[in-house]
C-alpha cells in the first residue's frame, strides 16, 4: 500500500513540474495576412524533457518557449523562412546546446506543421499537424508574466 502511494505521490511530483510555454517576442507583423502562410509548431505530450520548455525560432529569432503538450500558430510572409529550436541534446551526458532546423519555402494561405520531438524537429503532413494541434494546447500570446517578490 505504501508503495503505490509513493509512486503516486512521485508521478504526481513530475507531472506537477511540467513546464508551459509563452511569448518571448511577437513574431514581425505580416504586411498582408491575406497573403500569409502559417507554421504551426507542436509538442505532443512526451515524458523526456517534461520539465523543461524548447524555445522556438523562425528565422534565428527566438519566439516562443514551447512545453510539452503545447503548440504555436505563427503567421509568416511568403518566401523561405527557417523554422528552428533551441535545446539541449538529449542524446549527450552533458548538456550541448542544439539547433535542429528546417526550412521551408512558404506559399500564400498554405499551413506548415511541424512536430517537436527532444532534440528535434521534423514536417508533419497536415493530416498529422492537425491531428497534433487536436491533443496539444496553445501557447498564449501574451508574454510570460513578471515573477513577483
Amino acid at each position: 500500500m505504501i508503495r503505490k502511494q509513493l509512486v503516486a505521490l512521485s508521478l504526481g511530483l513530475i507531472l506537477a513540474g511540467c513546464a508551459s510555454g509563452y511569448l518571448i517576442a511577437k513574431p514581425p507583423a505580416v504586411p498582408d495576412p491575406a497573403q500569409a502562410a502559417t507554421v504551426v509548431i507542436a509538442r505532443p505530450t512526451h515524458f523526456v524533457g517534461a520539465a523543461v520548455t524548447t524555445t522556438i525560432r523562425i528565422d534565428d529569432v527566438e519566439l516562443y518557449e514551447l512545453g510539452t503538450g503545447e503548440h504555436v500558430s505563427i503567421a509568416v510572409t511568403p518566401g523561405e523562412h527557417f523554422v528552428s529550436l533551441k535545446t539541449w541534446d538529449p542524446a549527450m551526458p552533458f548538456p550541448v546546446r542544439i539547433y535542429p532546423t528546417e526550412t521551408i519555402q512558404a506559399e500564400p494561405g498554405r499551413t506548415y506543421y511541424f512536430r517537436v520531438t527532444p532534440g528535434r524537429i521534423s514536417r508533419a503532413s497536415d493530416a498529422e499537424g492537425r491531428a497534433l494541434v487536436a491533443d496539444t494546447t496553445p501557447v498564449s500570446n501574451e508574454p510570460r508574466p513578471e515573477p513577483t517578490r
